[in-house]
């Protein structure tokens, strides 16, 4: 081996290749050059910036000389040194700055000619990154950089000049009295220099003065926020995801970053929410450098949205009236109102803005407390992922059309979408839940639509349940059609559940049990590849082969009974079927089971004519087994912005028997409250409590579509008593379904035929 070698060191040293050498060992000094200089610089530009940030505070001079100097002089004295390293040192400290870029462009109505301010806009990084966002040439007429620090704007006006944009102002003035040649901006932007402002109030009054009336002001900063915060203002914020910071970590930062005179006192946060409505608002931790607790937040003109009180309080309660001039004398007590509505006032007599689903674009979300306790007991998960009824016997049933007010449980959404999809939709459509989460999810589906995705990009998020870039999506163009309770909720765990790597969204909410449950077990026992057979079985004799021969045995063997399917908090947890519930399914759950599965197996082919199931078995649909509103001919109906169906869909989160009490009387036609009654205790009073507010609520001759696990549900009689009268329209039997879910024993269509008057006697 040796010899080789000594041969080819020979060869290779003689003399036609010794050129050939010298370039190579010529090539391989300048690269460790290169190598060792870039090294060298990083090393000097993270050494200048650890100095400046965590040294320097805390020298005598310092410290003496940004007590005693004047605001510009102190700036100067932190970023002088520092101006030009400013910008490749600040993108892991500062973080949220491109993302709060695309928040506030895709939020603005007004796309061309725009006038922005940057206050402490610093070097031009925000300018820059806009440019890449939304070209500055073709939609800005004019952006003005302010800041008091010489040296920063000296870097920000060459880094424009050397670009040749000639719409860029560099402004040396104060946040607090800058002026601009223009009446009104139609953005203005703080990027973590609200914090470094001595006379925050003013500067953010001073915006105020020159934000347009629909105009939109954009935060990005550090700030820490603790519970004692929201006391009294909670419906103004925009939601409370993450917002409250432990005492230890803000403590910490707030001490720390006080060295360098940058406060993260939440009083500054605290004026912005109160002299701008909130239309977004997010709350974040820097993971890079321990948890340094920052926000994005996105605002608007607290009085924006006056001329909307009514008109919307009256959408929400199902009032015939628009408007107070449309209000006959006489009526004005017969109205009702909204929680959102009684919130306003609340506000207005306290001059705070009005709470935040009031600045949202689209006014599909109402107004809800979220501190309430009773929305705790969900854990901030949705229970439904899909929903597990069957809407078109619905529809069927109740013969919906364009004349019809309904109201009916949100669940995960489809069914709403489903009646909105018809060729008469109803002209109202009221979705109820008390799971804030479950409305969440609906959002989503409905700013799918407003925003204008494709069909192909709805159908991955919706039909697949996994998508590319869910953030991207979302901030730059779901966002605007969303509450900010429910954008803050998505951006929280929407990249997880639509990874494109992970198991979907039918893999998440306490629906994904069973799903799991069912994909380990055929797993466990080989069956896999029988269950990709019967998703794709072309024929009722083959699907039934495959069901009762390979797949079936599997899954209602005793064992699995026992641990799983008689299990009662297994049904609860995972399936949602509480105690009461179960009582009234009978003596044994597998049975139950049995009668559910096998007629629908024998009636409907899973491959193309029930989603349901061909869901629960893939994890996914398919284009030709999909829920309506993923259909072609619902894209084409919902993407129209004429008389689009989703603008007359109303999302409460609250009880039913709240919600049927606050509508106006006899403003509703139908109600589809599916197995809701089951969830009821015999003893108690809360089913005669809500049958009542559901007869002041239904018109005369509406109609109530109800489901049970009973063939023969005991509150029946209760709605008879009421003065109701129930029929049912589909009992199942052993071996025969009554719908594509079939998971329950018996629907009911109860018509309310008693006039009011009749309705107090039979009280007493």
């Amino acid at each position: 081996m040796d010899k080789d070698f000594n041969s080819v060191s020979k060869g290779f040293l003689q003399k036609e290749n010794i050129p050939a050498l010298g370039l190579s060992l010529l090539f391989s000094i300048i690269s460790a050059a290169l190598i060792g200089s870039v090294f060298k610089a990083k090393c000097k530009t993270l050494l200048m910036f650890c100095c400046n940030c965590f040294f320097k505070p805390f020298l005598p001079s310092s410290r003496k000389r940004a007590k005693d100097s004047h605001q510009l002089q102190a700036l100067e004295s932190f970023y002088e040194a520092q101006a030009k390293i400013y910008d490749a040192t600040r993108p892991t400290l500062l973080k949220g700055r491109e993302e709060s870029l695309r928040m506030a462009i895709s939020h603005l109505s007004k796309k061309d000619n725009l006038v922005w301010i940057d206050v402490g806009g610093g070097t031009g990084f925000n300018v820059e990154q806009m440019n890449q966002i939304c070209p500055l040439i073709e939609h800005f007429k004019a952006i003005y950089i302010v800041d008091l620090s010489p040296s920063l704007l000296d870097v920000a006006r060459k880094r424009f000049e050397a670009k040749g944009l000639t719409n860029i102002h560099c402004m040396l003035a104060d946040a607090c009295t800058f002026t601009i040649p223009y009446i009104s901006a139609d953005l203005i932007t703080f990027s973590y220099s609200l914090s470094m402002i001595p006379g925050f109030h003013s500067a953010i009054d001073h915006a105020a003065t020159l934000l347009h009336k629909e105009g939109l002001i954009c935060c990005v900063d550090f700030g820490v926020q603790s519970e004692v915060n929201t006391i009294g203002k909670v419906n103004t914020v925009g939601g409370m995801s993450d917002r409250h910071i432990p005492w230890i970590l803000r403590t910490f930062w707030r001490i720390w970053f006080e060295a360098d005179s940058v406060f993260l006192d939440p009083a500054r946060r605290d004026y912005l929410e109160y002299r701008f409505g909130t239309v977004k608002s997010l709350n974040l931790y820097n993971k890079t450098l321990g948890d340094i607790p920052y926000f994005i937040w996105l605002g608007c003109d607290k009085e924006r949205s006056p001329s909307l009180l009514y008109r919307v309080n009256a959408s929400i309660t199902a009032s015939p009236y628009l408007a107070p001039q449309d209000i006959p004398k006489g009526k004005i007590q017969e109205l009702k109102t909204s929680k959102s509505h009684q919130a306003v006032i609340q506000n207005e007599s306290r001059n705070l803005p009005y709470p935040s689903m009031y600045y949202q674009r689209d006014i599909y979300r109402i107004y809800y407390d979220e501190q309430r306790p009773e929305y705790n007991q969900f854990n901030d998960q949705y229970i439904y992922a899909f929903t597990w009824e069957d809407p078109k016997e619905d529809s069927k049933l109740l013969h919906l059309g364009k004349n019809d007010s309904v109201l009916a449980i949100t669940s995960a959404g489809d069914n709403i979408l489903s009646y909105a999809s018809l060729p008469e939709p109803p002209r109202r459509i009221h979705c109820v839940d008390l799971n804030p989460c479950q409305g969440h999810l609906l959002e989503l589906k409905l700013a799918a639509f407003k925003s204008s995705l494709t069909r192909e990009e709805i159908w991955q998020i919706f039909g697949i349940g996994k998508v590319e870039d869910f953030k991207e999506l979302l901030v730059e163009r779901l966002a605007p059609h969303m509450s900010s309770n429910a954008f803050q909720y998505w951006y929280k765990i929407g990249p997880k559940t639509f990874a494109i790597n992970g198991r979907g969204l039918y893999h998440t909410g306490f629906s994904r049990w069973p799903l799991k449950l069912v994909s380990y077990i055929f797993k466990f026992a080989g069956a896999s590849g029988y269950v990709e057979e019967l998703c794709s079985a072309k024929t009722l004799e083959q699907q039934k082969k495959i069901w009762y021969t390979q797949l079936r045995p599997q899954l209602m063997n005793s064992i699995i009974s026992k641990l799983f399917i008689d299990n009662p908090i297994f049904l609860w947890k995972a399936l949602g079927v509480p105690a009461n519930q179960t009582a009234m399914m009978g003596s044994s759950v597998i049975k139950y089971l049995a009668d559910t599965l096998d007629p629908v197996i024998e009636t409907y082919l899973v491959s193309s004519e029930n989603y349901f199931y061909y869901l629960c078995l893939k994890g996914r649909y398919s284009k030709d087994n999909c829920p309506d509103y993923l259909t072609r001919a619902a894209y084409g109906r919902f993407s129209s912005d004429k008389d689009c169906p989703l603008d007359r869909i109303r999302i409460h989160t609250d009880f039913l028997s709240d919600v049927f009490d606050r509508l106006n009387n006899n403003s509703l036609t139908a109600a589809i409250i599916m197995d809701h009654m089951d969830w009821f205790a015999k003893e108690g009073a809360e089913v005669d409590e809500e049958i009542t507010a559901l007869y002041h609520a239904l018109a005369p001759n509406g109609r109530v579509l109800l489901r049970s696990a009973s063939q023969h549900p005991w509150y029946i009689k209760h709605f008879e008593n009421f003065g109701f009268k129930c029929e049912p329209v589909g009992i199942r039997r052993t071996g025969a379904a009554i719908d594509r879910v079939n998971m329950y024993s018996s629907t009911w269509l109860c018509h309310k035929i008693v006039e009011e008057t009749k309705l107090s006697t039979l009280q007493l």
